[in-house]
């Protein structure tokens, strides 16, 4: 059972949210156009003042690199791929968990602000990322390297990773989006418990992001049909209460031996992003113990 802090604000939300995701293509254009006038991605003014943060902009995009204030010694690097349905740049709860991974694993952080559907496909995406990544890489090796994402940057991580075939030292996924189809069965149910996500939002979004010539099974798309011979460690947390916990759950049946799985019961989409619910806690004294197990302890 959820902790009645976490059932409280969840209940809340469903109360105020339910019902109100767009029942159709034309109203979820409008809603992500109205969110991109409210938010372009950027980092808020706070984290300037937590965290030491610098931009390269490359093309269109953005690449931020967020690390200590004062520089000194790091044990590694986290290359972060935010979530946001792959319609929406990072948000204010993106740029706090980057704040506090920096704080907490003491290191440097590159997030991407990637391009976003519907103007731009998959493979320009995936090129995007893997570009960045390959560059940190380069730069700092691959022993000490971390790959994050969350949501469809969980999804788009993975998707990367098949594509370049690289090995970092570890994976985190934090309930990521790996199947654009939607297909599972359990979804029907789980979807009436997901205020946040149904199988309409995620099959359009889906849709903008392989665009007209690709099946939304391709891997490019939904990872989770891909190869995964390849995986790194990796460490792979989700709610119950989340329509892609179908997507977390095969995702550790297929990779067992590679896959360290914790689904916190009735938590909902997220959930390590909340830092006030008790399971958010939780989250992060594992992603502490991976990190410490495949960066190293820290100094």
């Amino acid at each position: 059972m959820p902790s009645l802090i976490a059932a409280a604000t969840q209940s809340l939300a469903g109360f105020l949210f339910a019902g109100r995701l767009p029942k159709d293509e034309a109203a979820m254009r409008k809603a992500v156009e109205q969110g991109r006038r409210r938010a372009n991605g950027d980092p808020p003014a706070g984290l300037y003042k937590q965290c030491a943060v610098e931009v390269r902009q490359v093309g269109e995009h953005k690449v931020f690199t967020v690390g200590p204030q004062g520089g000194g010694p790091v044990r590694g690097q986290v290359f972060y791929l935010p979530g946001g349905g792959y319609v929406n740049p990072p948000a204010g709860l993106h740029w706090m968990f980057v704040a506090k991974l920096v704080k907490t694993l003491n290191v440097v952080c590159t997030v991407l602000v990637y391009p976003l559907a519907p103007e731009h496909l998959c493979d320009e995406g995936i090129a995007f990322a893997a570009t960045a990544y390959r560059r940190l890489e380069s730069e700092q090796g691959s022993k000490k390297l971390l790959v994050m994402g969350d949501s469809a940057g969980g999804g788009l991580a993975l998707a990367m990773l098949q594509q370049t075939k690289a090995t970092p030292a570890g994976l985190v996924l934090d309930a990521p989006w790996l199947d654009a189809a939607a297909c599972d069965p359990s979804q029907v149910e789980l979807e009436r418990h997901d205020w946040l996500l149904n199988r309409f939002s995620l099959r359009t979004w889906g849709r903008w992001w392989a665009g007209p010539d690709r099946d939304l099974r391709d891997p490019l798309v939904s990872p989770l049909f891909g190869d995964l011979s390849g995986l790194p460690p990796t460490l792979l947390l989700c709610g119950s209460a989340d329509i892609l916990v179908a997507d977390a759950r095969r995702l550790a049946a297929a990779a067992p031996d590679k896959v360290r799985y914790i689904e916190e019961e009735g938590m909902m989409h997220v959930y390590p992003m909340v830092p006030f619910f008790p399971e958010a806690r939780r989250a992060w004294v594992e992603i502490e113990r991976f990190a410490d197990q495949v960066l190293g302890k820290a100094g």
